[in-house]
């Protein structure tokens, strides 16, 4: 019996920057898409990602990492939770393979040979990337309606080299943006987007540095508008700054006198892809 066509969803499972608070674990969403989950950064947020496979009757996770520093890859450590027979890709920049491979390893963690799922390490080239559907690289069946998905892999502008992704799924376009400021890439990504995603590290009002670039919500709201971004939702809360929830609907009080169609993600958050 198939499965009837299941509505596009995403799940906000950390939306904190740095570390993890009462706020919120960090950064971790999940698109459900198809008959799995695209996962966006693997921070502490990451160890909801076994719940909702299971509740949603998944087994299998596409894991894209912007970057590879610690609030956006600690998650990895909890690889061993997922569900056995999971099958999981994790895709970085080719750049990061590396010391992905040294991270997913002893001493920091299991390695993808002593996992219960099946853990496959995949690099991604800057530009537009073709992602198989099926977990061999190969789809399952010729008749398959689809046999990839399109992501567009575009540098950002921070301290490290950091990715952001442009997602073309089932006719919706969804840009994630992390640890940058404005830049070039970042308004290509986000060109008339169906939705993005993107940090909001400063308070409002506040200017990044040149050695640490990063949003306010008033940067995210001109940039999302400029774009010609359809929707708005800011994640990434700099623990530091963002100490509790009612800054951040500051934050979005702030967004939305420029953007309308903004949310302040929190922890546990789920919308629908209308």
């Amino acid at each position: 019996m198939k499965n009837p066509k299941r509505k596009m969803r995403i799940f906000f499972l950390g939306t904190n920057g740095w570390f993890a608070t009462r706020t919120g674990s960090t950064v971790c969403a999940a698109i459900a898409f198809q008959d799995r989950l695209i996962v966006l950064d693997a921070g502490d947020g990451f160890q909801h990602i076994p719940a909702l496979l299971l509740r949603l009757r998944l087994k299998r996770a596409d894991v894209f990492l912007s970057h590879l520093h610690i609030d956006h890859v600690a998650g990895l450590h909890l690889l061993p939770l997922l569900p056995r027979g999971t099958r999981v890709r994790i895709f970085a920049h080719k750049s990061c393979i590396p010391a992905l491979k040294q991270f997913v390893a002893h001493p920091y963690t299991a390695p993808p040979s002593e996992q219960w799922a099946k853990v496959t390490l995949h690099p991604l080239s800057t530009g537009k990337n073709k992602v198989p559907i099926a977990a061999s690289g190969k789809p399952s069946r010729p008749s398959a309606r689809h046999q990839a998905y399109s992501v567009l892999a575009l540098p950002l502008h921070h301290a490290d080299p950091c990715f952001g992704y442009r997602f073309s799924l089932e006719g919706k376009e969804i840009a994630y943006c992390t640890d940058t400021g404005p830049c070039r890439n970042y308004t290509r990504l986000a060109a008339g987007a169906d939705l993005l995603i993107t940090e909001c590290s400063l308070l409002p009002g506040a200017l990044p540095t040149p050695s640490w670039p990063h949003l306010s919500p008033q940067t995210a709201a001109n940039e999302a508008k400029k774009a010609g971004a359809a929707r708005l939702i800011l994640t990434h809360f700099d623990a530091n700054k963002y100490s509790s929830l009612a800054l951040r609907y500051r934050a979005q009080k702030a967004a939305r006198k420029i953007f309308p169609r903004t949310s302040a993600a929190r922890d546990g958050m789920e919308i629908e892809m209308q």
